[in-house]
């Protein structure tokens, strides 16, 4: 299904609250299936490279901006597979690039792009991507 390598995936299952009322995903589902990967990859993929995100309170990454191609549904009950195909390190940007794939029919369900800030929690400001989540973001490309 898919031809680029994932720098990190998590598979799911739609569930009925998460669609409407023809039983398939809500186009808003995808971006909750885009977080959760994320918040696995940040909390768990990066733990294996030495960063402690649960403990982090220095930094926070609110989402600026978000966009979805969709080309099949999922429907209830439908396993699916989230890949975080690409990841772009600005200086306060992060920019995630997810395929989304429908892994019960085996096609590509949507393509989606979210761009997150790094925000000082307290001022509320664009601070730098810290130097040690901009390495380990490096490191997981690699792999």
């Amino acid at each position: 299904m898919s031809e680029e390598k994932p720098i990190y995936s998590l598979e799911g299952r739609v569930y009925w609250s998460e669609s409407d009322a023809a039983h398939i995903a809500h186009f808003t589902s995808f971006f909750k299936y885009c977080e959760k990967t994320e918040e696995e990859f940040l909390f768990t993929g990066l733990s294996k490279l030495g960063i402690d995100f649960e403990g982090r309170l220095d930094i926070i990454f609110p989402r600026v901006h978000a966009e979805c191609d969709y080309h099949a549904p999922l429907r209830v009950h439908d396993k699916y597979r989230v890949d975080i195909v690409d990841i772009e390190i600005g200086r306060s940007s992060i920019r995630w690039r997810y395929k989304i794939y429908n892994t019960s029919l085996g096609v590509l369900s949507a393509e989606c792009k979210i761009i997150t800030v790094a925000l000082d929690p307290v001022a509320m400001k664009p601070v730098e991507v810290p130097e040690d989540i901009r390495k380990a973001f490096e490191e997981a490309m690699k792999r």
